[in-house]
């Protein structure tokens, strides 16, 4: 008769056995029994040692209690033993937990990197040597995954008379004191073509005195694109510019020849140093004279923004007193304001000392301003011309009562050419160019202009400029 002893062969197989002891408590269980077992017989053998000690007389006592003790200190061994075996498995679970979750983490952001679109990435060594290449890397670049890693980034994207520079940043990047570096360059694709790129570089310790360097770039040809564009566009717009400013200077001139005639002949007949007139005569070459100087004004407005525009404007600085000009071209406005009833009330707040400045161009700062306040006031209304100083500055301002500007029509008044499109304002219409003109002037006085209204009620209209000019090579200083 045989026996034969049957044995699960599955149970039995080394690679369950090995997964056996790959779990964190297995090694505990095991050890754990070891140790019973090993008290156990340290038990007998200090029991039976005792006993031999008692019974041969060199210890008195009783034998029952010695071996109680003992078994009592085994326990207490055995508890301490127990909690420290505990601890170690509750800690082995702790360790795994965080290790599954690091896993996790790891993989997630392997799965980002790899998908992330708009980003190319790469991992190399101190070598060169490609280690890592993304989805991006590929679509950017023409290297799949495959072709790319174990080549290295100068044999690939670097191109030839960059690899100096290329080597000098990557030895800078392993620096411990410099693990980034951001700069942009251009590298190739596989066809040859160049890509131009924002790149950082960042070192990343794997190892005891050993970095992988990982690069990140973006693609820059759309926006490279886009700058080319603008920058044509810019060019165009002050190539055009230049043409339109230098044909209204050219035009300017050849209009402004023949209509000082019409004027100066306009007013020789108006004054009636040929002959006599009729009335009906002396009032049409009044008109002519009144239409001429006005248009003269449009021509000199255009000259000035034209310069303007061309940085040619050049100022001719003298002592002037501020006042005396506020009073003289309110005098020279009352013929056109009396006819509407409006009153001009000029206030000088203290006495203001003599300003350094262009009395020509500050006159026409001033005759804009004003002028703008009548054509916008009502009948019988009001307008106050306040001046005063602020430390070293000379403040003007016009009011008026007239229809006021709403406040996102406020922007456009200083644009060459600009006029609020509105039906309040249709029977306003002009040219468009004084308060762009008081704008250039003022600032080329090195000073400020501002705005505020009230819709329907009121507008101020006010500007700054120094009291004193410094002496430079871009002014020209007079004494009155």
């Amino acid at each position: 008769m045989e026996f034969a002893i049957k044995s699960d062969q599955k149970d039995m197989d080394p690679l369950r056995i090995k997964e056996w002891f790959k779990r964190p408590y297995s090694v505990t269980v095991t050890t754990l029994l070891i140790f019973v077992l090993v008290l156990y017989q340290a038990w007998l053998y200090t029991g039976n040692w005792l006993e031999n000690i008692l019974v041969n007389g060199l210890i008195p006592g009783d034998v029952t209690f010695i071996k109680a003790l003992t078994f009592i200190l085994i326990l207490l061994t055995a508890n301490i033993v127990h909690m420290i075996i505990s601890r170690q498995v509750a800690l082995s679970r702790t360790v795994e937990d965080q290790e599954n979750k690091l896993h996790l983490y790891e993989a997630k952001f392997q799965s980002f990197i790899d998908n992330v679109p708009a980003v190319a990435v790469q991992g190399f060594d101190s070598n060169h040597t490609v280690h890592y290449w993304n989805l991006a890397s590929e679509k950017m670049y023409g290297y799949s995954k495959k072709e790319a890693i174990g080549k290295k980034m100068t044999e690939l994207i670097v191109p030839a008379e960059s690899r100096d520079e290329f080597d000098r940043i990557v030895v800078s990047t392993q620096d411990e004191n410099n693990y980034t570096n951001t700069f942009e360059t251009t590298f190739l694709n596989k066809n040859g073509n160049e890509v131009p790129v924002f790149s950082s570089y960042s070192g990343v310790p794997v190892a005891e005195d050993k970095l992988e360097i990982f690069s990140m770039e973006i693609d820059l040809t759309e926006r490279k694109r886009m700058e080319k564009a603008l920058k044509g566009a810019k060019e165009l717009a002050e190539a055009s510019s230049h043409a339109k400013s230098k044909f209204l200077a050219s035009m300017s001139h050849e209009i402004r020849t023949p209509l000082n005639s019409i004027i100066g002949f306009s007013d020789i007949l108006a004054n009636e140093s040929l002959e006599p007139l009729s009335d009906k005569q002396k009032r049409y070459a009044h008109n002519i004279s009144t239409s001429g100087h006005h248009l003269l004004g449009i021509i000199n407005d255009i000259l000035d923004i034209s310069k303007t525009e061309a940085g040619k404007m050049e100022l001719e600085y003298e002592k002037i007193s501020v006042p005396s000009i506020i009073n003289d071209i309110a005098e020279k406005m009352r013929p056109s304001t009396n006819v509407r009833n409006i009153l001009i009330d000029v206030i000088i707040e203290q006495e203001i000392e003599m300003v350094e400045a262009d009395s020509g161009k500050l006159k026409q700062i001033l005759y804009n301003l004003v002028g703008n306040a009548v054509k916008f006031t009502r009948d019988n209304g009001n307008i106050i011309i306040r001046c005063k100083a602020v430390e070293d500055m000379v403040h003007i301002e016009v009011e008026d009562d007239g229809i006021g500007i709403k406040e996102h029509d406020i922007n456009k008044l200083f644009k060459p050419f600009s006029q609020i499109d509105a039906p309040s304002m249709s029977k306003y219409r002009g040219t468009g160019l004084g308060l762009s003109l008081v704008k250039e002037l003022v600032e080329l006085h090195s000073g400020d202009v501002w705005v505020r209204s009230e819709y329907g009620k009121y507008s101020i209209f006010g500007f700054s400029i120094p009291m004193h000019q410094l002496d430079n090579n871009n002014i020209m200083l007079f004494s009155a």
